[in-house]
């Protein structure tokens, strides 16, 4: 897996686990204030970004050599420890939210 390819893959990864985090955290603090919920998807998303890529990473794909599979994990932990840097974790979060509640009105 070359960087570019794993970027675009952890790109997909932090829309994907921000959206679901946004729609749990909105169903499970229903009476909570916005920024409350906000806090609540915000801290600690990098570690669950990281647990849910180390899931992924201990299946194994039959079809897939080993040798491969290793370079490619070593590529997207390298790609994820530059998005942390690089990333305004913050900034695409709320970006997230308000194509959500776009399409959503009645929802959040």
């Amino acid at each position: 897996m070359d960087k570019l390819a794993a970027k675009i893959y952890l790109t997909g990864k932090i829309l994907e686990l921000g959206k679901t985090l946004i729609y749990k955290t909105e169903i499970v603090a229903k009476g909570k204030a916005g920024v409350e919920k906000f806090n609540q998807v915000y801290e600690g998303f990098w570690d669950k970004l990281e647990e849910l890529l180390e899931k992924e990473k201990s299946i194994d794909r039959k079809f897939i050599p080993n040798f491969a599979e290793e370079i490619g994990e070593e590529v997207l932990t390298e790609v994820l420890k530059e998005a942390r840097k690089t990333f305004d974790l913050k900034v695409i979060l709320q970006q997230i939210f308000d194509v959500e509640k776009a399409g959503n009105k009645n929802i959040l």
